[in-house]
C-alpha cells in the first residue's frame, strides 16, 4: 500500500509527541504538574490539554489531586508490578494504622520508582502539626529515610547509577550531597537495620524506615515527625517497632499471594 507523504499521519504522530511530552513534564516533576504547566510544555490550549490528561488518567497513566490541582504519573507507569502494588497497599493500611494509633505520628509506605521514591500510601499523624507526604508525592533517594533502607539493599554500583540520574540537591545543612558520603550512609544502614532522615530533607524533620524484604519489587514503611517530638534517643526503639510491623505486613502479604 502507497501512503501519501504530504496526506499521511502527521496527526496522529504529533499526538503521540504530545503524549510523551505530556509524561515527560510529569516526570520530572517531584511534587506534580499544573495543568498550566502541561500546555505550555505541549504548546496546547488548555481544554485539549485537559482532555489529553482526562484521556491518560482513565488508563491509569495520569493520576490527578483535586486538592492541589496536581497532575503526577499513574499507577501504570510506575512500578511494573501494579497488582502486586495495590496488593500491597490493601494489606499495609490496617498495619500502618495500628502503628500511626500506637506511635501518634505519620506512617508511609513508599517504592522505589526509578531513582526516586514514591509514597503509595500515607497515613497521617492526628497531631495538628506533623510531618506527611501525600500520596503520589515523590522523594529523593539521597534524603529520605525511606530512600537510604530501599537502596541499603542494593549493590553500590547500581545505587550510584541512581545518584547519577538524579541530582543531590542540598534541602538543609545536613542533607548528604555527595556520592561517597550516601554509600558511607548506607554502611551504616546496613549495619542497624534502618535508615534515617535526620532532618535532612526537612529542616525539623525525622523519619525512620526499613525496608520490607522478600517482596516483588523494593519498598519500605516509615514514619516521619517534628524532630521535637522525635528526638535522637528515640529512634532505635522505634525502629524496632517498625520491624516488628514489616515483618507483620510481608506476612499478610505473602498470605494472600
Amino acid at each position: 500500500m502507497k501512503v501519501n507523504a504530504e496526506s499521511g499521519a502527521s496527526y496522529p504522530i504529533r499526538a503521540v509527541e504530545r503524549v510523551c511530552d505530556i509524561l515527560d513534564v510529569l516526570q520530572r516533576s517531584r511534587d506534580g504538574a499544573t495543568l498550566s504547566d502541561v500546555a505550555e510544555v505541549t504548546s496546547l490550549p488548555k481544554s485539549s490539554a485537559y482532555r489529553y490528561l482526562s484521556a491518560l488518567e482513565a488508563r491509569r497513566y495520569v493520576e490527578r489531586d483535586d486538592e492541589n490541582n496536581l497532575y503526577r504519573l499513574g499507577l501504570a507507569l510506575r512500578p511494573q508490578h501494579t497488582r502486586q502494588l495495590d496488593m500491597l497497599i490493601n494489606r499495609a493500611k490496617p498495619v500502618l494504622e495500628k502503628l500511626r494509633d500506637r506511635l501518634g505520628e505519620t506512617t508511609n509506605v513508599g517504592v522505589l520508582d526509578g531513582a526516586t521514591v514514591l509514597h503509595v500510601l500515607v497515613v497521617e499523624s492526628n497531631e495538628m502539626m506533623r510531618l506527611a507526604a501525600r500520596p503520589g508525592e515523590h522523594g529523593s533517594l539521597h534524603s529520605t529515610a525511606l530512600g537510604k533502607a530501599m537502596a541499603a539493599e542494593l549493590p553500590n554500583d547500581r545505587v550510584r547509577a541512581m545518584l547519577a540520574a538524579q541530582e543531590m540537591t542540598r534541602y538543609t545543612d545536613r542533607t548528604i550531597c555527595t556520592v561517597d558520603g550516601y554509600l558511607t550512609e548506607l554502611e551504616q544502614v546496613r549495619k542497624v537495620g534502618y535508615g534515617v532522615d535526620d532532618c535532612e530533607n526537612q529542616p525539623d524533620g525525622r523519619c525512620v524506615a526499613v525496608n520490607l524484604m522478600d517482596m516483588p519489587f523494593p519498598c519500605g514503611i516509615s514514619v516521619s515527625a517534628p524532630a521535637r517530638r522525635l528526638p535522637s534517643d528515640k529512634v532505635d526503639a522505634v525502629a524496632r517497632t517498625l520491624r516488628r510491623a514489616a515483618m507483620q505486613l510481608v506476612r499478610d502479604y505473602h498470605a494472600t499471594t
